[in-house]
């Protein structure tokens, strides 16, 4: 210490030894290792000449690569990491690295040195020697039209003015400073976002506890504009005092570590205060995201903060959980966004890696959604009271997307239940809301136009028949709603006003569809194209055309036939239903009218359309969901026939069936269930990853996105493997096995993209073609290509050896 002193004595002559005292003994180490000796002395010869007139001196250098280097030294204010960080921001400054420092208090000496506040009362300037003083280094770059030196003159001039408003230490003042900062990352905000796609990403957060002296929080998480403002804006909710912060951008993903302390200046153990701060942590960060869309952002802000502080300071356990369960406070938090109605869903299904461990000890068991054996009755008693039709739609929609809600929210808290489980809750969701509109419908079109009648003056009924995952039963995250409505005969209403039941029951249909609103594209979307002549035919049609289209020498497509196997009565009158069901069978399996080449076409088709080189589609690429419905399906229309337990829409019905008639072995139906399984659970993870039922390529497997997916699929960390190593061997052993399905009772040219295929594919196949056997063989090195296959079949053995054995030769 003694050898230092001298060193910056000799290098600072002008800087006070009174002070050069305290400031080397008020930084730790890490400090005196950060910089090179030359900022160390610009540094404490600009802190001694801080003063009360001059609470703060900004240094700014420009680099040749373009960055600016931004070191601000100040006295020390509650909220002052915060104010520097929005300032910065505002001014278009993008932070990419940096080191922040604050005096340490001196509690040894005298506890009455420098209290930790919350106001700034006026310190007389012979107490300006023990003040705390902090260094706050950034290196960043500039997103503004200003030339540097305009842009470098405007930094200093505003800094001086709101850290002088902070120096005042009146309420007045203090609250002036914040909102002139929140003004200026409102306007920065609003510029960067107008009319863009809201984006969420995960965060991870971890706490440290290895330091006696504070706390270390780490934050990773994708960078975002004013992400360190958000941050340490939550932060000061809670009175927490930032003492160090370190900041390293890497690709545009930042890493942060900050020091935190409390309003006494102590290390923060109790692990309800630390869930507070995390969760307020996220919760902050997203809506700072979003605020520049915000019709008011600054009384916005303010509300949030009030609102977040209200529900996340008092230590009732479990009190910040009803925060993201209640629909009172979840609707609050949507109407101060302004901006995105499915803001905190999306944040719980994206932020689920760092609420699960906070829920954990308020869960206790706890399902969020209610039995699944009252939806009717509470759909029903939702709907009392309300007349109109608009008020009905309005009651529908909310009651619809507040059940999505919560039974994705019991599937994320729950990582235990199955995929079956979630896609049987949100069938049964699905039928209940779309029975209940068609009802609403019918009864406001009665009111219309009278009943509909047949030509021999009978009442007409009609029947509302789910196809694809809602006919299957096996509805998942963002499954589209596949709808055809049949009526049983022609005629006329007998209202007034009186129209063609053609027309009634095509009403009913598209009004059925419009008052179920999807929240985003894909999302419980109503899908009508499956209907006789798709987009081109009648929205609803009689049962004589149904039979006409779909049946012998009628107009439909392979591909429409097929998809009757899915076909299944959930709504309008059930004996029609029934009887469609009937006819759907006879059709299907009692004759011979799906040709296998057009359904190859269509599949190639496919395949060159929604896939991409390079890249994997959970879907679309060879091997995946469709490859293994559409072969389930098929299989069940050739013996469906002679095999009445193959008539199932179900997909784990038909594989059973399969099984017990001898289609399948008891093996590959095994296999083919967690091939489907597994794809179903992969298609769900990226859906509700990205929040879009499109968009279902895997990311790239190196990625921080792939990683996530992992986990959010349950692979865990801290195996031999990573998380995302073992999800991408399943990816690759799943969809080989589906590939060797397809081969093995369709024919190799039953699949798209020939020659597509991992060395799992030649230890599961059967039958490996010579050009697929040499294309991954010989770049591995294998002389003998023919003899090596062998070997390696040799070494796989059978059963659960081989599988294991395709994993082992994936890694290799």
């Amino acid at each position: 210490m003694k050898q230092r002193f001298e060193k910056f004595r000799h290098a600072c002559p002008d800087v006070d030894e009174r002070f050069l005292q305290e400031h080397l003994s008020r930084l730790n180490q890490r400090y005196f290792s950060s910089f090179g000796d030359n900022d160390l002395y610009t540094h404490v010869s600009g802190l001694s000449l801080l003063s009360s007139e001059q609470p703060v001196k900004v240094l700014l250098q420009s680099r040749r690569d373009g960055s600016v280097d931004c070191t601000v030294l100040a006295f020390d204010y509650p909220s002052e990491f915060s104010i520097i960080t929005g300032i910065l921001a505002g001014m278009g400054y993008n932070i990419h690295s940096g080191e922040v420092f604050t005096y340490q208090t001196e509690t040894k000496k005298s506890s009455k040195l420098q209290p930790k506040r919350k106001s700034w009362p006026r310190i007389d300037s012979q107490d300006h020697l023990k003040r705390r003083r902090i260094i706050d280094h950034f290196s960043g770059n500039l997103d503004t039209p200003l030339p540097f030196q305009n842009w470098a003159d405007e930094c200093k001039k505003v800094m001086e003015a709101i850290i002088g408003l902070l120096e005042r230490g009146e309420e007045d003042s203090v609250k002036e400073a914040k909102q002139r900062v929140n003004e200026m990352v409102v306007k920065r905000l609003a510029g960067l976002h107008g009319g863009s796609h809201p984006t969420l990403y995960p965060v991870h957060i971890e706490v440290d506890h290895e330091n006696e002296s504070y706390t270390r929080l780490k934050v990773v998480s994708e960078d975002t504009p004013a992400f360190l403002y958000a941050l340490s804006n939550a932060l000061s909710l809670h009175n927490i005092l930032i003492e160090n912060v370190r900041i390293r951008t890497i690709r545009g993903r930042v890493e942060d570590q900050l020091d935190l302390v409390d309003s006494r200046g102590r290390r923060i153990d109790d692990p309800e205060v630390l869930d507070r701060i995390k969760l307020s942590v996220l919760l902050t960060k997203q809506f700072t995201y979003f605020l520049g869309r915000a019709p008011d952002p600054y009384t916005a802000l303010s509300r949030f903060e009030h609102l977040v502080g209200n529900l996340l300071r008092p230590p009732g356990r479990g009190k910040w959980l009803e925060l993201l369960t209640n629909p009172h406070n979840l609707l609050d938090l949507a109407r101060l966004l302004g901006a995105s109605d499915f803001l905190w869903e999306d944040f719980i299904r994206l932020q689920y890696e760092t609420l699960l461990p906070m829920f954990q000890p308020h869960l206790e068991g706890r399902q969020f959604s209610q039995p699944a054996e009252t939806l009717t009755e509470r759909l029903k008693h939702a709907l009392t009271g309300k007349q109109s039709i608009e008020e009905q739609k309005r009651t529908l929609n909310e009651f619809k997307d507040r059940e999505i809600f919560l039974i994705d929210l019991d599937h994320i808290l729950h990582p235990g239940t199955s995929f079956g489980q979630l896609a049987e809750r949100l069938t049964l969701l699905a039928e209940t809301v779309v029975g209940k509109a068609s009802e609403l419908v019918y009864n406001d079109l009665i009111g219309k136009y009278g009943q509909p009648r047949t030509i021999a003056g009978l009442e007409a009924k009609y029947a509302i028949l789910g196809l694809g995952k809602l006919g299957g039963a096996a509805l998942g995250y963002a499954s589209d709603i596949e709808l055809i409505t049949v009526y049983n005969d022609n005629g006329r209403t007998d209202g007034e006003k009186s129209v063609e039941n053609a027309e009634f029951f095509s009403l009913l249909s598209k009004e059925t569809a419009q008052i179920i609103e999807a929240k985003r594209e894909g999302i419980f979307q109503v899908d009508l194209r499956l209907r006789p002549h798709g987009d081109a035919g009648p929205l609803a049609c009689s049962l004589e055309t149904f039979c006409r289209y779909y049946g012998q020498g009628g107009q439909a497509h392979s591909y429409e036939r097929l998809a009757l196997v899915r076909l299944r009565a959930i709504g309008g009158d059930r004996s029609l239903g029934s009887q469609l069901e009937r006819l759907r069978d006879e059709i299907v399996y009692g004759s011979k009218s799906i040709d296998l080449r057009e359904l190859q076409k269509l599949r190639e088709r496919q395949f060159e359309e929604k896939t991409k080189e390079g890249r994997l589609n959970a879907k679309f690429s060879p091997g995946g969901l469709v490859d293994l419905e559409y072969g389930v399906q098929i299989l069940q229309v050739m013996y469906g026939g002679d095999v009445a337990s193959l008539r199932t829409p179900r997909i784990h019905e038909a594989l059973d069936a399969l099984t017990e008639a001898g289609v399948l072995t008891a093996e590959e139906a095994v296999r083919l269930i967690r091939a489907y399984e597994f794809l179903r659970d992969l298609i769900n993870g990226l859906r509700m990853l990205r929040g879009s039922a499109k968009d279902l390529f895997l990311p790239p497997v190196e990625s921080d996105e792939f990683a996530h997916l992992a986990r959010r699929m349950g692979y865990e960390r801290g195996r031999p493997l990573d998380s995302a190593q073992q999800l991408y061997i399943d990816f690759e052993t799943h969809t080989a096995m589906v590939r060797g399905f397809s081969e093995r009772h369709f024919g190799r040219d039953a699949l798209p993209g020939q020659g597509i295929g991992t060395v799992a594919d030649l230890i599961l196949l059967e039958d490996v073609a010579t050009h697929l056997r040499d294309r991954i063989l010989i770049p591995a090195g294998f002389k003998n290509p023919g003899r090596a296959l062998v070997n390696l079949k040799g070494l796989a053995g059978d059963g659960i050896r081989r599988d294991t054995f395709a994993k082992l030769a994936l890694l290799a």
